[in-house]
């Protein structure tokens, strides 16, 4: 959608992180999945996500009642039911803060979608069905993770952290390494990571500056 609304999409990934050095110019992808990714786990390790609720109960039973309630419905149907749900104020506040005016502008000619989603709505666009299925599965990985004890804890990585093989896992798998460089750094954080005990869900990263095998 971007291409076809004539973003430029090299400025628009320098926007993002400016001090990327990417091995390809298809990689720049990454710097968008990064964006909304961040966006979309930000107060992840909340017990609220921010959400203010004054009727869900906050304890682990309630957690996992939350994530099977939603496992296996429609998002559109959930929201039918009850748009002013917790997870309806989450899918609300979380579009609002991803998909920027000026985006929306230039992808739809207009902010209509914006003004009904922020009256309250649930639009039935395409558009905005894509993002309820991610919003679904942030949802539930977060109602899933409080439900166990000790809670799943995630885990971020910041641009310029030296890569670790325990904690991160580079998007890009065809890297070329030479004994004498030194360790690669982190460009972009695609996917943050999870702690599960003693367990690590490694996050996904992008590393600056490395050279792939073509």
């Amino acid at each position: 959608m971007m291409k076809a609304a004539s973003w430029d999409l090299d400025a628009a990934a320098i926007s993002i992180e400016p001090d990327v050095v990417y091995a390809k110019r298809a990689h720049k992808k990454y710097a968008f999945e990064s964006h909304t990714c961040q966006r979309m786990f930000g107060a992840f390790q909340q017990e609220s996500f921010e959400i203010e609720s004054d009727t869900i109960a906050v304890n682990k039973e309630s957690f996992f009642h939350q994530f099977l309630a939603l496992k296996e419905m429609d998002p559109s149907d959930m929201l039918g039911q009850n748009p002013d749900s917790t997870f309806g104020k989450f899918c609300r506040s979380k579009h609002l803060l991803v998909v920027h005016p000026k985006m929306e502008a230039s992808f739809f000619g207009n902010l209509d979608q914006r003004n009904f989603v922020t009256g309250g709505g649930h639009p039935r666009t395409p558009f905005y069905q894509v993002f309820l299925k991610l919003a679904k599965s942030v949802w539930l990985l977060h109602r899933l993770a409080y439900s166990f004890d000790p809670s799943v804890k995630i885990f971020q990585v910041k641009s310029g952290s030296e890569f670790s093989e325990v904690y991160m896992e580079s998007v890009v798998k065809n890297l070329v390494m030479d004994d004498g460089d030194e360790k690669p750094r982190v460009g972009l954080m695609v996917m943050p990571g999870f702690l599960i005990g003693g367990n690590v869900i490694q996050s996904k990263v992008y590393l600056s500056g490395v050279k792939v095998v073509e």
